[in-house]
């Protein structure tokens, strides 16, 4: 009987083994995963600043151009002409720009109001336009800027 008891011992003592082995094994898989998970996030990150600063300059041009329409094509003294040389007499929209090859759209909107919450139009060369938010979007990203006019007037900025 004794030597039994001293096979028993041997045999669980193994088993101790085998489970720390496999626990150990375990996290370290476990460690493993989440690392190769945040790395995968932060190469996705890299890759897509690309696209974001796409979307940041599409942005900034729809901007300048609601400044463009709205300065540029208001009529100064009621002559129905407009301030810049360049532009066709009688003109009051101008088109949106647009991005060939980089895959880049705008969107641009102009607001009555300075909550940006009235009935949105296309067009900044009213007198009445306050507000202008611009969105640039490339392949997912998103970047958007908002202007408001406190005093719109004649004069040039």
């Amino acid at each position: 009987m004794r030597r039994e008891a001293k096979y028993d011992r041997r045999k669980r003592s193994g088993q101790a083994m085998l489970i720390a082995v496999l626990s150990l094994g375990g996290a370290i898989l476990g460690a493993t995963t989440v690392a190769g998970l945040l790395t995968l996030y932060q190469i996705r990150a890299t890759t897509d600043s690309e696209n974001s600063a796409k979307a940041i300059f599409t942005a900034d041009a729809g901007i300048e151009w609601a400044q463009f329409d709205h300065y540029c094509a208001t009529d100064v003294n009621g002559s129905g002409a407009n301030r810049c040389p360049d532009v066709t007499t009688g003109t009051t929209d101008y088109t949106l720009p647009t991005f060939n090859g980089s895959g880049a759209t705008l969107q641009t909107n102009c607001y009555p109001d300075y909550s940006a919450q009235g009935e949105a139009t296309t067009t900044c060369s009213g007198s009445n336009v306050l507000s202008v938010i611009s969105s640039g979007i490339a392949n997912g990203s998103e970047r958007a800027f908002y202007i408001s006019y406190s005093t719109s007037s004649a004069a040039y900025p």
